[in-house]
């Protein structure tokens, strides 16, 4: 079923619309906030929140792209989670891994995905976010700027910046060996 259909359904108070678009959607809306927060349960709290807040809202939801708007109250949540309390740096383990859907065609390995989040870490919020939602949402850099409220070039130079930064940490770490 098409996002415009089950928009209609919901907008009409269809409840299977909205079971639809979580079974739909939850898996990449988690995924995201995985790796904004660094910690499953709180991963897992802000998915669900998302998820509230847009049925809570979803009849007036009239955008193009529902797994953008979906995204953006989760960045939104992410952004008064990281306001709100103070982040303890936990590592993510194997098992969360484990149950992430479609992590990329770029990383092979568990244990480069280990040490790709851990790198992940390091880099300042914004630009954590642009190179996860350009690498494993594959999203447009229109829509990333849209999203973030930035122009495209911004997106853009956030982007460059956080592979840089990553490239320089995977250096140092292999000089370190």
């Amino acid at each position: 079923m098409k996002e415009s259909q089950l928009m209609r359904k919901l907008h009409n108070g269809d409840k299977e619309a909205a079971g639809l678009i979580i079974e739909r959607y939850y898996a990449d809306i988690y995924r995201f906030c995985l790796y904004m927060v660094q910690s499953k349960e709180d991963a897992y709290d802000i998915t669900q929140e998302s998820f509230l807040k847009f049925i809570k809202y979803g009849t007036s939801y009239y955008h193009q792209n529902l797994k953008g708007y979906l995204l953006m109250i989760a960045r939104n949540l992410c952004f008064d989670y990281f306001r709100d309390k103070k982040v303890t740096e936990t590592s993510v383990g194997w098992e969360e891994l484990d149950k992430i859907a479609k992590l990329g065609n770029q990383i092979k390995e568990k244990e480069d995905i280990i040490y790709l989040q851990n790198l992940l870490k390091a880099l300042s919020p914004d630009i954590r976010e642009v190179v996860v939602l350009r690498m494993y949402e594959e999203m447009k850099f229109k829509d990333i700027a849209g999203m973030m409220g930035c122009s495209v070039s911004t997106a853009k130079s956030r982007f460059r910046l956080g592979i840089s930064q990553l490239k320089r940490m995977m250096e140092e770490c292999d000089d370190g060996r």
